[in-house]
């Protein structure tokens, strides 16, 4: 049996502890470092206290469920939690840090215990990562959202006053390059979902391009419909900002009645009032936020998914679309594996003639539609949880001086 020498940290339960349990399913995983969360075979007793005397955390629980890791194997704390509470006046990127240490600490008074390999989400972790580092552990982070996202959402706000009520301060976009830069100096390994990140790392001082591991995240847990695309109707799935590029998206909506084209572009996601009432988006069809039968039954109906995003990890509705066979039309930087022509068309950024032009191509060319639509699937298929899991698998193995194995697949 493998030896068990990676420990993985993460707050949250980010796609479902995806990396925990694909290292648990390899014999890899030596522990998973979290806040609340909890093993499978103690869900069902909060789950009925939950239903009792509070219905709410229900979901909460569900989601802080780690499938496939047994409780040896998991070192959780609420901790953070609370502390995430208390420091909810702060911007986020200055709370970040704060809440990492409420991981470490604890973590540096157990130590590795023989780990020696620490892979952690964009930080998470802290001081531990250090503290891992001196004691010869090897580092391997993570980039889920490029380093530029700060910067990126100051000029959006400065370019579009008045579309959000939130402000980036120059002071919170330098706190969290330093913070990004020193994660980038201590990593051995980065691991990055798409190209757009590793460009965007590039840019940090102390980068190393020999240390970039592309790593696709994967479809996970697609909620799929029987395929039903109504003509002419276009999906924007996520929050409704100046990050994901909604006023260009607004803007094709504008040119596309314009030509008297038949294209109604829905949003679905979390939506301000203020967006909602521009009157820049009122081409556009707000849904708000659905839950995820609805979403289902929304990517179902859809013909082609749009996402024009500027600043991306590797957007999660992208796989989802790919799963659903929807050809999609979005920017290099919403770090997608779609390939200009094939799954979906590429365009430029901020651009919202682009983006209503290639809507409109894929709507009218129905042949172009079908052929990009089974591109998606195959698509879906190699950029499958599993597939992308075994990827991460044999980074962490070559890492680690292990020779490749047949591996078992991680519980779902």
């Amino acid at each position: 049996m493998t030896e068990r020498r990676v420990m993985m940290i993460q707050q949250g339960a980010r796609r479902n502890f995806v990396y925990a349990r694909h290292l648990e399913a390899a014999n890899l995983l030596h522990s998973l470092v979290t806040d609340a969360a909890w093993p499978e075979g103690d869900a069902g007793s909060l789950a009925q206290f939950a239903a009792r005397f509070a219905p709410r955390l229900r979901g909460a629980i569900a989601r802080r469920t780690v499938p496939g890791v047994p409780s040896a194997r998991l070192r959780a704390s609420v901790l953070p939690n609370l502390v995430s509470t208390s420091m909810s006046f702060l911007h986020a990127e200055r709370a970040y840090p704060l809440i990492d240490e409420a991981l470490a600490w604890p973590n540096r008074l157990r130590g590795l215990e023989g780990a020696d390999i620490v892979v952690n989400y964009h930080g998470n972790g802290g001081s531990f990562l250090a503290f891992a580092k001196r004691r010869g552990a090897r580092i391997v982070s993570d980039f889920v959202v490029t380093p530029k996202y700060l910067e990126i959402e100051h000029e959006e706000r400065s370019r579009w006053p008045g579309w959000e009520s939130d402000s980036t301060s120059p002071s919170v976009i330098e706190f969290y390059r330093k913070r990004m830069s020193r994660l980038v100096a201590i990593s051995d390994l980065y691991l990055c979902p798409s190209r757009a990140v590793a460009r965007d790392l590039g840019d940090l001082p102390g980068f190393d391009p020999a240390r970039v591991r592309l790593v696709p995240y994967g479809a996970s847990g697609v909620l799929l419909r029987e395929a039903r695309p109504e003509p002419g109707r276009v999906l924007f799935a996520g929050a409704a900002g100046l990050r994901k590029g909604i006023p260009y998206l607004a803007k094709a909506a504008r040119i596309l009645k314009q030509r008297g084209m038949n294209i109604a572009i829905i949003v679905a996601g979390r939506v301000s009032p203020i967006v909602r009432a521009r009157p820049e988006t009122q081409d556009l069809v707000f849904l708000g936020a659905l839950d995820r039968e609805r979403m289902a039954e929304e990517f179902a109906r859809t013909d082609v998914f749009c996402l024009p995003s500027l600043a991306e990890g590797s957007a999660t509705s992208i796989y989802e679309a790919l799963a659903n066979g929807l050809p999609v039309v979005t920017t290099e930087s919403s770090g997608s594996v779609v390939q200009d022509g094939v799954e979906g068309l590429i365009v430029p950024e901020r651009d919202g003639t682009a983006i209503a032009d290639g809507i409109a191509r894929i709507v009218t060319d129905r042949r172009l539609r079908a052929a990009m639509s089974a591109a998606a699937l195959a698509a879906a298929q190699r950029y499958s949880d599993e597939a992308c899991g075994r990827a991460f698998v044999a980074v962490i193995r070559k890492l680690a001086g292990l020779s490749d194995v047949r591996l078992a697949e991680p519980k779902a």
